[in-house]
């Protein structure tokens, strides 16, 4: 067992690279007295978890540092833009698969890019099983909302809609002009 300064254990967020120093900073203006360590670039130290209360690392990253993730159950995992394991078959969504915590969260603002799939691809990850086999789900789901069933869709928003905090960006930035679509033939 690994010993932790916390009884609460560390927690990993994964993110961007874009973003790594956003979260810090968020971190230290809203909880200033987390113990924070960047797990990213050439010069990471991994020795230094169980030293930290938070651990912000990269997708790209936390792949290259499977094993020392893996060692380890982590209080809270948080996947940031989580749409980045929307393809259930991609390495990304497999290796964060297989990291423990007692806690997972995914932070997306497109939560569907493509189809449905997206969607199963999180909570097989958020709660593995939920949702039943990407096969089940594709039948159960997929297929028939596809084809305009609306009893398959009002069940899938009742069984999500649960585990899914919804703010439109007229909550979050209303300063924002309006979306503006653009067909390309």
């Amino acid at each position: 067992a690994i010993n932790h300064p916390s009884d609460l254990g560390p927690s990993l967020i994964v993110v961007p690279a874009s973003v790594v120093a956003n979260w810090e900073a968020e971190l230290k203006r809203f909880v200033p007295t987390l113990r924070v360590l960047r797990l990213h670039g050439a010069e990471r130290d991994a020795g230094a978890i169980d030293l930290v209360d938070v651990v912000i690392t990269t997708y790209a990253t936390a792949r290259l540092d499977l094993d020392v993730h893996r060692a380890r159950t982590y209080h809270t995992l948080i996947l940031d833009e989580a749409q980045a394991i929307k393809n259930p078959q991609s390495q990304t969504a497999i290796a964060m698969g297989q990291l423990a915590a007692r806690h997972r969260l995914c932070l997306t603002g497109t939560p569907i890019e493509n189809d449905l799939g997206d969607l199963w691809s999180l909570f097989r990850f958020l709660m593995p099983g939920f949702l039943g086999t990407e096969r089940e789900f594709r039948s159960r789901y997929m297929a028939p909302i596809a084809d305009g069933n609306v009893e398959a869709r009002v069940e899938l928003r009742a069984r999500v809609g649960p585990f899914i905090l919804r703010r439109l960006k007229a909550e979050v930035a209303p300063d924002l002009p309006p979306r503006t679509e653009i067909t390309v033939t």
